[in-house]
Order: structure tokens, then C-alpha cells, then sequence
């Protein structure tokens, strides 16, 4: 059933479903660590991607091209869909759902040193195929590489236009309605930290994966940095040292949403489909 025709029950939000927590210590934490920064963990990740880039070389120019960008991207939706506890969030003392898989990313409109930002929202349903979430993951790029002034930053150079004790005001109040009711109807589906995962791939510009924090503005439970293609001294199949090409990964989670063992099954997913591409073909 498409997400969009799930009947909102009381409770939901407009873009997920409130799941009742359980009886225990955990039902406790978004009391007891108000904030995602209060709750953050944080998981240092390397992946070797030999076989990635193999299977990209050797599909350039067919239908099953893909960049390690898009890899990365098809893997992540492969296991928020296996492992749908790590797309949900807390908001409000309360935890939810998501109906969808939704991505948020930095792209450059050119690939110059003073050229401007801007963000891009990506949102995959359950009945999307790899197919739909290319198209629409290089749709959005595409649009944001236009030039033209997006939904997102028309309202933030509206806001900047009001005096600081305006602005001081209006995100306090959008914060308690936010906290109470559900995002505002203005600031859905472009908001860019009311996301599944936020990504920065640092790679692309030749730079190593860092730390980085959670937002407490928004609804983002995930933030994956990306670094650079680096070779690696690795112990083979044969017991002996060997250099592969890797990739590091610094993952920030907020540990609220699932416990410890059903994160690390997660990372072990990524690992396997960023290690086998040839599993991203059937989403």
C-alpha cells in the first residue's frame, strides 16, 4: 500500500506513525536525554570497496550504471528498509516512524571553489524500485544544480529578514508546535533536517569522513559522512598484509531509537551490499 494513503491515526504525525514504546528504561530516555546531542553515538566505520568499484567500471554505460555516490545512497535505503527502527525519531518525549525513507544532502551547484550550496531532499517510498530512486535522487541533484532560488531558501531569506528577537520568537514558537502537534505545513517536504539520514560526502572533494554532530532542530536520528577512496593495508584471505581501497565512514545515531546489537546488524548490512553492489540491483 502506498504511504501516502495510510490513514493517519491520533497521535501520528504527517510524515510518521507513533509506535508505543516499552514498559522499561528505554521508554525513559527521551525524559532522561532530552536532546539528540544528549543521545548521540558514535560509530567510526571502513569499508574496503574494491568490488564496488569493479562492478562500477564494469557497468558504465549500461542500465545498472552507477556512481559510489548512488552506492552508498542504495545501500543505506536497502537497510533503513531491513532495519526500520534506525528510520525513526523522537520528538515531543515521543517516538515515531517514519513512512518513508528520506535523504538530505549538500550539493554544489559547480564544482568550483566559490560556487554556492544548496541543499536536496530526496523521499523514497515502499514501492519505489531502484529504478524510481535513481531517478529521483539525480532529479533532485539536477534541480538544485540549476541555479534557481529553491522552496527551502526562499523561507530561510524570508526569515533572515526579520529582526533577531522576531527570529528568536518564531523558532521558539515553531519548536513548541513542533513538540506538541507536527511539523508546520509551510516547512514540510523542504526542510532538509526532516530526514531519515543527512549525508555529507566529503569524498568528493578529496577530503577525509569526520565527526559530526546531530540537530536538535528537525527530526534526523542519522548522519553519515563519507570520505575520500584511500588504499589501506588490509590482512588478506591468505593471513598476509595487502592494500585495498577503502573508504571511512563516521556514523552519528541517536541511540534512543534502537539499541546497540540492532545497530551494529545494521552496519553489518551496509558493509555487505557496499561489498557486493550486485544485491543494490533488486530494492
Amino acid at each position: 500500500m502506498s504511504s501516502d494513503k495510510v490513514r493517519k491515526r491520533r497521535g501520528d504525525r504527517y510524515d510518521a506513525t507513533r509506535v508505543e514504546m516499552p514498559h522499561d528504561l528505554n521508554a525513559l530516555f527521551p525524559y532522561l536525554m532530552k536532546g539528540r546531542n544528549d543521545s548521540i553515538a558514535y560509530f567510526p566505520f571502513t569499508i574496503e570497496v574494491e568490488n564496488l568499484l569493479e562492478y562500477i567500471e564494469k557497468n558504465k554505460g549500461t542500465d545498472k550504471e552507477i556512481s559510489v555516490f548512488q552506492a552508498f545512497l542504495l545501500s543505506l535505503l536497502k537497510v533503513l528498509r531491513e532495519r526500520p527502527a534506525l528510520n525513526r525519531y523522537i520528538i515531543g518525549r515521543r517516538m515515531y516512524q517514519r513512512k518513508n525513507v528520506v535523504f538530505s544532502f549538500i550539493a554544489r551547484r559547480k564544482f568550483e571553489e566559490d560556487s554556492s550550496e544548496t541543499n536536496v531532499l530526496v523521499t523514497i517510498k515502499p514501492e519505489d524500485d531502484r529504478t524510481t530512486a535513481l531517478q529521483k535522487l539525480t532529479g533532485e541533484i539536477r534541480t538544485a544544480k540549476k541555479g534557481e532560488a529553491k522552496d527551502d531558501e526562499k523561507l530561510m531569506a524570508l526569515f533572515l529578514k526579520l529582526p533577531r528577537f522576531l527570529l528568536r520568537f518564531a523558532v521558539r514558537l515553531l519548536e513548541w508546535y513542533d513538540f506538541y502537534f507536527d511539523t508546520p505545513g509551510f516547512l514540510r517536504g523542504i526542510d532538509p533536517l526532516r530526514c531519515s539520514v543527512y549525508l555529507a560526502n566529503l569524498g568528493s572533494v578529496g577530503l577525509g569522513a569526520p565527526y559530526h554532530h546531530l540537530f536538535e532542530w528537525g527530526t534526523c536520528s542519522l548522519f553519515v559522512t563519507i570520505g575520500k577512496i584511500k588504499p589501506t593495508v588490509v590482512v588478506g584471505e591468505d593471513g598476509q598484509p595487502t592494500v585495498r581501497r577503502t573508504v571511512d565512514l563516521r556514523i552519528a545515531l541517536d541511540e534512543r531509537i534502537a539499541d546497540g546489537f540492532y545497530d551494529a546488524r545494521a552496519l553489518e548490512l551496509l558493509e555487505k551490499y557496499i561489498g557486493d553492489p550486485s544485491l543494490l540491483e533488486d530494492l
